[in-house]
């Protein structure tokens, strides 16, 4: 079975889920620094959850800058690589995120 790898150019491409990943900024203060893994996401919202006590926060993504870790075993460079991305450009569905990867790897 081949190991897909991800770049950090194609991440908001790609499914988020089981990512580790942090909020660098938000309209929302009381989110800045929260960091967990990606358990969930929707068109506007992400779904992170916490090392504390295993809370389910639900972030969204319009406003918000996310840090998102690519680990070693799926990264191109086979070391763990963090991306930041603005929320904004993930704003769709993720399975339509996904179909548009294909297409631009056309």
């Amino acid at each position: 079975m081949t190991q897909i790898e991800i770049t950090p150019a194609e991440l908001p491409y790609h499914e988020l889920i089981g990512l580790l990943v942090k909020v660098d900024s938000s309209c929302d203060p009381t989110l800045n620094g929260l960091s967990g893994f990606v358990v969930d996401e929707t068109r506007n919202m992400i779904t992170i959850e916490t090392d504390d006590e295993s809370r389910l926060i639900t972030v969204q993504k319009k406003g918000t800058v996310f840090v998102f870790t690519i680990p070693e075993r799926i990264s191109q460079t086979g070391r763990n690589i963090s991306v930041k991305i603005d929320g904004n450009i993930t704003l769709s569905q993720p399975q339509n995120r996904i179909k548009n990867l294909k297409k631009s790897r056309k």
